[in-house]
């Protein structure tokens, strides 16, 4: 498929005293507070980071937050894109068989890439650059598809080269890290890409930033923390957006102090000669990955285990996929099916507000 939908999960929120309205998702009403209106009130803030769209909306009596999270955002991408050649990552990338010492939130976001890798048995792979770069995504994305007839070029040879078991002589297992010094270490060759973990991770200190507030929710593309009851006792109102449709949305859930985050075959999508490719590279053969799960979201404790576990989903396969969240302790998942349905883990029924797998309009 050529679509380029893109999964998202977007909010709108009603309260007496003002409006904040995110695009795209439900109407949410907070309840009357005996604190002085002037004082509680919600704040909203839109801005664009790690090459994505970020909205923040709390309620609070406090100062307002909003700017402090737009400012971990950007600190966060000049830490963590590739697309950056002067950022922490890409001098890391740089640095072969020698110690190199990080600043403590890199090296966090790296052991945390590194404990998912483990846990998903390779299945989230952080080293798998060179694998993206030979998808021909080795730029931002709006620089790939500028055109709509643009096509990436490369040999033939390597368009028609048939999947095979990826094998390397090192990887994610080969990396070294000295918690106690702030010291990483890696072979020549190994080079990292942080792009999802590091947007879940950092929305994930933004919800901190923001806990001493009232109800928030801070939404990075799609992946997202929401904290309270914004006039449901069951919490946010979320809509997923059908993957072949950004129009119309296939399931609504109630969040409440919980992460959630999609990924889709779906969202970034583009021509390599004869071949569509997307950025969801299977590690098991090094190429875009051949499934027939077109979206998995997973709802979890923490926006980063969303992330790692939406994705290790979907490179399984819709059943596969289903199963592997539903044994995991804390994780509740929805996967859309290449041939149009919605499936759900058993636990996500008390979070499942409604289902529409051909799609509805908001």
């Amino acid at each position: 498929m050529t679509s380029t939908a893109i999964m998202k999960s977007t909010v709108t929120m009603t309260n007496p005293a003002s409006t904040v309205m995110i695009p795209g998702i439900a109407r949410m009403s907070h309840a009357a507070t005996t604190a002085p209106l002037n004082r509680w009130q919600w704040r909203r803030h839109d801005f664009r980071a790690m090459n994505t769209s970020v909205e923040v909306a709390h309620y609070g009596d406090g100062d307002d937050q909003t700017a402090a999270v737009e400012r971990l955002f950007h600190q966060a991408e000049q830490r963590m894109s590739r697309f950056l050649p002067d950022s922490e990552l890409s001098r890391f990338n740089r640095v072969d068989d020698a110690p190199c010492a990080l600043s403590p939130e890199f090296f966090a976001v790296v052991e945390t890439a590194l404990w998912a890798a483990r846990k998903t048995d390779g299945l989230y792979d952080p080293t798998l650059l060179a694998e993206l770069e030979h998808a021909g995504y080795d730029r931002s994305f709006e620089c790939i598809v500028a055109r709509d007839d643009f096509q990436w070029r490369v040999p033939e040879s390597a368009v028609d080269a048939p999947q095979v078991t990826r094998r390397r002589m090192a990887g994610y297992a080969d990396i070294r890290l000295d918690r106690a010094t702030g010291v990483a270490a890696k072979p020549a060759g190994v080079r990292l890409d942080l792009g999802g973990i590091g947007k879940g991770w950092t929305v994930d200190r933004a919800a901190e930033l923001l806990l001493r507030e009232g109800a928030f929710l801070v939404n990075a593309g799609g992946d997202l923390y929401a904290h309270g009851q914004p006039g449901d006792p069951r919490g946010w109102a979320v809509t997923i957006e059908h993957p072949l449709d950004r129009t119309l949305w296939i399931a609504r859930l109630l969040l409440d102090h919980a992460g959630l985050a999609t990924s889709t075959t779906m969202k970034r999508r583009w021509r390599q000669g004869a071949r569509t490719q997307h950025h969801l590279i299977d590690p098991r053969s090094g190429r875009p990955a051949d499934t027939d799960a077109l979206s998995v979201t997973v709802i979890a404790q923490r926006t980063v285990l969303a992330e790692v576990f939406a994705k290790a989903a979907l490179l399984l396969g819709a059943e596969a996929g289903l199963d592997y969240l539903a044994q995991m302790a804390g994780i509740e998942g929805l996967v859309y099916t290449a041939d149009g349905r919605v499936l759900t883990t058993p636990g996500l029924a008390t979070r499942l507000d409604a289902v529409e797998a051909a799609g509805a309009s908001s």
